[in-house]
């Protein structure tokens, strides 16, 4: 076999080996140290000598090359650092409360990473009662350049009993999104001064705020027989809906109508700062009059206790009264008379007697200081004052210049619209601003003529003219178009001679056949010349 013949297929060898190594090492197949067998000359260079001074396969002054990690080895990557554990943070509204106050517990769970799933198992303790009320409400927010997420939980924390007591630890199970699983637990120094109820107080309702309103529906035409609608709403600051009592057994226990319960709304919210509990309660009732006459709804009414001032508190809303249309029912239960068959006379003689001798007893302890005849005179002077001041009340009432001018309306009203407008006209006679003039026509001729006040004074020439028949409707225009031209186009007028010639204008007539016929047009044109003149 020739020289050439070798080469080629030592050649071809090489190329296999270096491909399958190149294919493995992109399936990330863990890379094995290789040795070429020989290291090809370079170009020039006889095969199978090598350079003078090296052995073959090895380079001056180095380990052999599986020493050495081989350029096709897949660097390891470095170990992705653990995530730290979530922390808790626990927040109470309050460390000193009452017996069944209700006490917000606010729990914030903080990690630096996403959790997957939180469990939170609150305490079995007979002396508190834990209650879930809103969660979890995520949030995040960065500090420094890290970004941390926050799971917020709120608790009501009942306490049952008195005295002090430790707030027990809440176990949490919470997993990352790589899986990591963590236990943590709430610090369990926290501790609650807890007081005493009030015995006295029925119900017991410790609160910080209380508030009753109602109002009626179906009110406006009350029968028997036909229902109406009470709505009751309790707002309370402290207590969620559901712990405010209802007044559905008290409303029951009148017997003047039935009640039936329609609905019962109860919620909670928390407030935005997280230290108060916000509820409120509902209520609508039917209710159904059973006879006619006067309905008594009672009185609502409960007490409660101010935990902030330590105080008892009544919230009522007063006894309402309404009277129902139909058939009065007689009370069984009605108290008897004290004297029955007697007259009302047996109890109001005494009373005024008593009355009478204690204003007679004021009066001589009046006297007793002052002598007879200064206090008769001062009387005197009084009655007498009194009594000029009544008199003369009673002329202005009987003046005759009030008569008068309610009279002198009526006959202004009765007048034609001609004599009317007549009477508009000499009322603003005495006027020498032709401003002011215009002013008051307009407003006298809407008052007694009901001609808009707003017309422009050619508009309301032709009004006018039309109300009195002797007018020439042309004349009154061209009267008005000189007004108005001097009132806002600078034109100058001779106001004195102008009222002259609108009075004339309108000045009415006494007879129906005294009108002004117009006169005929005089013919400025010139007679034609003879058609034959004489020469």
């Amino acid at each position: 076999m020739s020289t050439a013949t070798k080469l080629s297929r030592t050649l071809t060898a090489l190329l296999l080996l270096l491909f399958c190594a190149s294919v493995m090492a992109q399936q990330n197949y863990p890379g094995y140290p290789y040795r070429p067998p020989y290291p090809y000359p370079p170009q020039g260079q006889q095969p199978g000598y090598a350079p003078q001074g090296q052995q073959p396969g090895y380079a001056p002054q180095a380990r052999p090359p599986y020493a050495q990690q081989q350029p096709w080895q897949q660097p390891t990557a470095p170990a992705k650092a653990a995530a730290a554990p979530p922390r808790v943070e626990l927040q109470l509204s309050t460390t000193r409360g009452y017996v069944q106050q209700t006490i917000l517990l606010t729990l914030d769970l903080i990690s630096d990473h996403n959790l997957r799933s939180v469990d939170i198992r609150p305490p079995s303790a007979s002396s508190l009662v834990f209650t879930r009320l809103e969660g979890p409400t995520s949030s995040s927010h960065d500090s420094g350049g890290k970004r941390s997420f926050v799971n917020r939980y709120r608790y009501a924390v009942t306490p049952l009993q008195e005295g002090t007591l430790r707030l027990p630890a809440l176990e949490i199970d919470a997993s990352g999104e790589d899986g990591r699983r963590f236990q943590l637990q709430t610090d369990s120094r926290q501790v609650l001064q807890i007081l005493p109820m009030n015995p006295d107080l029925t119900p017991w309702l410790p609160l910080h705020g209380l508030t009753i309103q109602s109002f009626l529906r179906n009110d406006e035409q009350l029968e028997a027989g036909k229902p109406l609608t009470l709505v009751v709403d309790i707002s309370a600051v402290g207590a969620t809906g559901s712990q405010l009592p209802s007044f559905e057994q008290h409303l029951k226990q009148n017997s003047e109508f039935n009640v039936y319960r329609e609905q019962s709304e109860a919620d909670g919210v928390v407030s935005s700062d997280g230290r108060y509990l916000l509820g409120r309660r509902t209520e609508s009732f039917t209710l159904v009059p059973q006879t006619g006459g006067k309905l008594l709804i009672p009185a609502l009414q409960l007490n409660w206790w101010n935990v902030d001032t330590g105080t008892a508190h009544t919230e009522s809303v007063p006894i309402r009264q309404l009277v129902v249309k139909g058939e009065q029912r007689i009370a069984e239960d009605r108290i008897p008379d004290l004297f029955p068959g007697a007259s009302s006379l047996l109890l109001w003689v005494p009373l005024v007697g008593l009355f009478s001798l204690t204003i007679g007893f004021w009066v001589l302890s009046w006297l007793r200081k002052k002598r007879f005849a200064q206090v008769v005179e001062e009387e005197l002077v009084a009655a007498t004052g009194f009594g000029i001041h009544r008199f003369r009340k009673f002329l202005n009432w009987l003046a005759p210049i009030r008569r008068l001018q309610k009279v002198r309306q009526i006959f202004v009203r009765s007048l034609p619209r001609s004599f009317r407008l007549w009477f508009c006209v000499r009322v603003v006679e005495g006027e020498d601003d032709p401003e002011i003039w215009s002013y008051m026509l307009k407003f006298l001729s809407n008052k007694h003529l009901q001609i808009p006040p707003q017309l422009p004074l050619k508009r309301l020439g032709e009004q006018l003219s039309g109300v009195h028949s002797r007018a020439d409707r042309a004349q009154m225009q061209a009267l008005m178009g000189e007004l108005d031209n001097a009132l806002y186009g600078g034109g100058a007028i001779d106001f004195a001679e102008w009222k002259r010639r609108f009075r004339a204008q309108l000045r009415p007539a006494l007879l129906p056949f005294q009108r002004r016929q117009p006169r005929p047009a005089k013919s400025t044109a010139t007679r034609l010349p003879k058609l034959n003149p004489d020469f």
